[in-house]
């Protein structure tokens, strides 16, 4: 019997698939249930486990999602039941992972409907299933990974949802459990695919929900580099085209929102050309044309911005063609229903701009139309909330323009009323811009109307709007908002008293409406916690109380002098906040002296009342309405004329005049906030930026307008990433240090400020001037030398000695120079090929026109040649755009400039700030222009080198400027006594300022001046930080071993190449300490020089220079170098030499001839 049954269930079974695949679904479950049936009368778990598995697969093809859930929850449960006594059953395993497979399928497919409960409840109990699993088998991958898809998918989910805080934590596990499986197999592609897809899920969550942009930024770069790295190893790989796609989309959206349009253009280029590639290997692909579709629409948001209108408007038309056929072959998918609405509302701003207001209201409407039935299916969904309100405020705006002011007020209104708490950053703001919007519609339409009554009705509107949402502004911290809505429902409530009382004749009444007015604002005083605002509703209280008192003056038959004065001093505390109460503390004192000048009626002297009246006149502000004038000018024509009238006739006509200018004076108390509302939008804040000593200082007019995450940047680099501390907001300062951001400018700069949900960046620009010192101003700028210069060791700088003469003529120092000296400058430059990354020559010692030559050597070298100093003459000016990075200027002449020749690279130049004494010695009347630019020179990460020229190193501001921000600072000098340099440097290496070593080169020339031929100069040299026992050891000893001084008062040229060990850090190594390895000490001498003395001697030195070069053997240059007759040679010729070669024991033969190493520059 039973088997008979289980063969039928069988039949059942097989005949219930073959339904299935020819679309029968109602016959299959027929057919299904009496399987069903028979597993009840065999009380057969394995019949009901297959019989639900199919049930639910088949309630699932019929689009009945909610029971095909249901059926698969009970199919699990069985599932699991017989997993439990047969585990290893490799067919039940199979179907418990198909059927959990089904459960994220539906919630996946209720997700696309926005059946967002039920999608919910479809992942839970998905997530449920496979964390049970996972307890009692840990290796099961596959409850792992469905365990972190799902809290992926939950993320989604509940970011739609608008439940924030749980979608993080979501997306935030999602994201570890993905590690932690990649992290046991770390080459397993799927994992990495997962882990790129939840990035950019969570960083799209972070853009559009949380406004934390920079965060994104960092996932979407991070889901790019695996997903790029995946399709490399599989170019084929749909799914990896697919997610590509998607991020490089995302990311574009992200990027545009951030103002970098030229950057999200290019990746949503990439996304449109990804997308395109899959649609025309699947043309049928829904999935793959909604996606094209939203990039098109990215790129269209991307030319709009760029004011490329007639690409936006292709663009936008393309997607909207595609979408709307999507929508024709599947009515029901809710997503693109709401792209063709947010593309419907895009073309309508483009239309707009355009001018075509009519179409434009059609494509609104539309949109419109769409994204309200959205909203209709969840009401409390914010993403349709935002995209319904967005519409709205853009319909609103159109009709303003139209014209049609009442229906752009009912669609303000509308947007309105379709935000529901709790509220979140897309929806805040829009709510917040659409009160603004609503209150200054109002306000608009108050100052045009000219009926009274009309005027009343919008400005009581305005303040009902205020006063309708001051909770809104309270809840969420907008108090700038706040303050602006409370300043702009004050003047409009008072704006309406204002209408109201002047169509009141009755003084007596007029001061009963002001006591009513006088009690709400005061009421409203003593709920205000802002001190802003509650300043404001002070001033509003002097001011009402005033005119309550004014009112109360006139009100009897003889106007109350002593009220009047007290009105007066009520205006005058109301003018302490807002300078508009001015005009009324001015109308006022005018009027309380007219009225005592005239308090005995039947004795006024008219003459003397007009003179009055023209002193009053007189102090009444420039901009007073010329009515008042006109007023205060009549008042003795009732004197003059008072024959013909009674007492009672004068003081009615009086009280006329005073009624007059009394409503006058007092209009429009708030009409600066009209402005400040039209501010608002064109610009949210208003910041000031100031730099120095490396800080960006950046004042706001009001820090309080700063909304969120505040993104500051200077072109493409990022200097903020936050929002303002409490601090900040108080001292109303924000302070940026490059030097701990690792930022240095490379030229102006426009600073960028942006917020979250902020149309277009706040642009500064700065220039990076700042003082250093007294009148003196310069910039700092770094030139990235990374591609010329090569450095991956030691950094080796050759400082160069040389011997020159230097003269003063027409204002500027020039040099002495023939072919000899040109030899000898490339002879030097031939001598450190391969021993130098940079060679520093002295100031004054490179000619303009060796610079051409210097340039192709460097190019050739790949070394850095700071080419000393030379000034600027108006014969060369036109030249310096041949070689240099910038043209020169007659600004420019006179300018003593340090060329730095850079490989593969035009010349960067810094400009003397200050001259020195022995400089300006040689200088007639105009003397040196002082410099405006210094730059610092990146050679590669953490390597810094700063370039001063001479005298300006003793310029303590400069410096420490340079100190923190440079690893080494060259100084090119033309120095008599470089000793006070010396122990600047070492103060500055003893005292640092900053943590880090430090090293200071000194190039100094051996130099004569104009008619002196004194020789002076030398002590080239090398300061470094160094350990304390090494500091010690020198001071015991009396020396400096990196400053190589004149021996025996002669000074020589030569060569000083030293290695600088960058890396090394003194309290680590503390078995090494910081000093410079003197690879080479060349010395230099000239044919000529050597052969003015003696020519026997001469010889002799020459011909050992050529022996010592060319003696391979040991012993046998020992013996030569110790020589008594050789050293006595040497002494004559080169004391530095025969200093260096006094103890030879235990060198080699190569090391000996270091010590003698030389280049001899020919006569000819």
């Amino acid at each position: 019997m039973s088997r008979r049954l289980r063969d039928s269930a069988e039949r059942n079974f097989k005949k219930t698939s073959q339904l299935i695949q020819k679309g029968q679904y109602e016959e299959a479950l027929e057919i299904l249930q009496k399987a069903e049936e028979i597993s009840q009368q065999l009380k057969d778990d394995d019949i009901l486990f297959r019989s639900y598995s199919v049930k639910g697969h088949l309630k699932q093809n019929m689009g009945e999602y909610e029971e095909a859930l249901e059926i698969y929850v009970l199919a699990l449960k069985a599932n699991e039941k017989i997993l439990s006594n047969d585990p290893y059953n490799k067919f039940y395993k199979e179907s418990f992972q198909s059927n959990l497979k089904n459960v994220g399928t539906i919630g996946n497919i209720l997700t696309k409907m926005r059946r967002y409960p039920q999608a919910k409840k479809s992942y839970e109990f998905g997530l449920e299933i496979a964390q049970k699993a996972l307890i009692s088998k840990t290796e099961d991958d596959f409850c792992q990974v469905y365990s972190a898809t799902t809290l992926n998918n939950l993320g989604n989910l509940l970011r739609d949802m608008g439940c924030i805080e749980e979608a993080k934590e979501k997306y935030e596990r999602a994201l570890e459990s993905y590690e932690k499986l990649l992290e046991g197999s770390p080459k397993n592609a799927e994992y990495q695919a997962n882990i790129g897809t939840t990035l950019c899920g969570f960083g799209t969550f972070l853009v559009y929900i949380m406004g934390q942009f920079e965060e994104a930024k960092q996932l979407y770069e991070r889901a790019l580099k695996i997903q790029e790295r995946l399709l490399e190893t599989n170019p084929k790989n749909v799914k990896y085209q697919v997610d590509l796609g998607d991020t490089l989309h995302n990311f574009g959206v992200l990027l545009a929102y951030t103002g970098l349009t030229e950057e999200a253009r290019e990746k949503s280029e990439k996304a449109l050309e990804i997308r395109k590639i899959l649609l025309e290997n699947d043309p049928k692909n829904a999935e793959y044309i909604s996606s094209l579709g939203m990039t098109l629409t990215n790129l269209g948001n991307l030319f709009f911005v760029s004011e490329l209108i007639e690409e936006s408007q292709k663009m936008y038309e393309r997607a909207l063609e595609i979408k709307e056929k999507i929508i024709e072959n599947d009515p029901k998918g809710i997503e693109d229903q709401a792209d063709v609405g947010t593309i419907l509302n895009n073309i309508g701003n483009l239309l707009k701009y355009k001018g075509f207001f009519e179409e434009a209201k059609q494509k609104y409407e539309r949109a419109l139309e769409i994204d309200e039935k959205i909203l209709e299916k969840n009401p409390k969904n914010i993403e349709n909330q935002a995209n319904v309100g967005m519409v709205l405020v853009n319909l609103g705006d159109l009709l303003k323009i139209m014209g049609h002011v009442e229906e752009a007020k009912e669609r303000y209104e509308k947007a309105l009323g379709i935000y529901t708490e709790p509220m979140q950053y897309l929806t805040v703001g829009r709510k917040s811009g659409t009160i603004i919007k609503l209150i200054q519609l109002n306000s608009e339409q108050a100052e045009k109307e000219t009926s009274p009554f009309n005027q009343m009705k919008y400005l009581r509107d305005a303040y009902q709007i205020c006063k309708k949402n001051q909770d809104f502004f309270v809840s969420y911290k907008l108090r700038h908002e706040r303050k602006l809505v409370t300043e702009a429902g004050l003047s409009a409530y008072i704006d309406f008293l204002m209408k109201n009382v002047g169509l009141e004749g009755n003084s007596e009444k007029r001061a009963k409406e002001y006591e009513k007015a006088l009690q709400a604002v005061e009421k409203l005083k003593e709920m205000e916690q802002d001190e802003t605002v509650s300043k404001l509703c002070s001033s509003a209280v002097c001011y009402l109380r005033g005119r309550k008192l004014v009112n109360e003056a006139l009100a009897s038959r003889k106007p109350e002098l002593e009220l009047l004065r007290q009105a007066v001093e009520q205006f005058r505390n109301a003018r302490e906040t807002y300078d508009k109460a001015n005009l009324c503390f001015c109308v006022y004192i005018g009027l309380l002296k007219i009225l005592e000048g005239v308090e005995k009626f039947e004795e006024v002297d008219v003459p003397k009342l007009k003179e009055l009246i023209r002193k009053v006149v007189e102090t009444l502000p420039e901009d007073v309405n010329p009515s008042i004038r006109v007023s205060f000018e009549n008042i003795p024509h009732i004197f003059e004329e008072k024959n013909k009238m009674t007492r009672k006739e004068l003081l009615k006509e009086l009280d006329d005049r005073v009624s007059a200018i009394e409503y006058k004076a007092l209009e429009n108390l708030f009409g600066h906030v009209h402005e400040k509302i039209k501010d608002y939008f064109e610009e949210p804040f208003s910041p000031n930026v100031f730099y120095e000593n490396w800080k960006l200082k950046v004042i706001f007019d009001d820090p309080e307008k700063v909304k969120g995450k505040l993104i500051i940047k200077a072109g493409n680099k990022t200097l903020l990433n936050r929002t303002l501390t409490p601090e900040e907001v108080k001292n109303n300062l924000l302070e940026i240090d490059y030097l701990k951001i690792g930022y240095f400018p490379q030229g102006e700069d426009e600073i960028s400020f942006t917020t979250p949900g902020q149309k277009k960046p706040v642009i500064r620009p700065i220039d990076y001037f700042e003082s250093v010192g007294r009148d003196n101003k310069t910039r700092i700028f770094q030139c990235d030398c990374c591609n010329g210069v090569c450095v991956d060791r030691d950094l080796r700088i050759a400082a160069v000695q040389l011997k020159y003469h230097a003269y003063g003529e027409n204002s500027v120092v020039k040099l002495t120079v023939d072919d000899a000296y040109h030899r000898k400058v490339m002879a030097v430059l031939d001598a450190v090929k391969g021993e130098a990354d940079i060679v520093v020559f002295p100031e004054f010692s490179i000619p303009f026109d060796y610079l051409e030559k210097i340039k192709e050597y460097a190019d050739e070298n790949g070394i850095m040649v700071v080419a000393g100093s030379h000034y600027v003459t108006e014969r060369k000016l036109p030249e310096y755009g041949k070689l240099f990075c910038r043209e020169f200027e007659d600004g420019d002449l006179r300018k003593n400039i340090s060329p730095v020749v850079i490989p593969s690279s035009r010349i960067v130049h810094n400009e003397k700030l200050l001259g020195a004494r022995e400089e300006r010695e040689l200088y007639f009347d105009e003397g040196m222009k002082a410099g405006k630019v210094n730059h610092i020179f990146r050679l590669r990460d953490n390597l810094n080198v700063g370039v001063v020229i001479c005298y300006e190193y003793l310029n303590s501001a400069l410096r420490q400027r340079l100190i923190p921000a440079c690893d080494i600072i060259l100084v090119p000098q033309t120095n008599p006594s470089p000793g006070r340099f010396y122990d600047t440097a070492k103060g500055d290496l003893k005292n640092p300022m900053c943590a880090g070593n430090r090293a200071f080169v000194m190039a100094n020339g051996v130099f004569t001046l104009g008619d002196d031929k004194k020789i002076r100069g030398g002590s080239t040299g090398i300061v470094s930080t160094l350990d304390k026992a090494t500091y010690k050891e020198q001071d015991d000893k009396g020396q400096d071993e990196g400053i190589i001084s004149p021996v025996g008062n002669v000074i020589e040229q030569f060569i000083l190449i030293a290695s600088i060990n960058k890396d090394f850090n003194a309290a680590r190594d503390t078995q090494v300490g910081q000093v410079p390895i003197k690879t080479r000490l060349i010395h230099i001498f000239e044919k000529n020089e050597i052969l003015s003395g003696s020519e026997d001697e001469a010889r002799k030195f020459i011909q050992l220079l050529e022996t010592i070069e060319s003696c391979g053997n040991r012993a046998e240059l020992k013996e030569i170098l110790n020589g008594e007759e050789k050293q006595a040679t040497i002494k004559a010729f080169s004391p530095l030499m025969h200093k260096h070669i006094r103890d030879l024991n235990e060198l080699t033969v190569e090391e000996m001839k270091k010590k003698c190493c030389s280049i001899l520059i020919p006569d000819e």
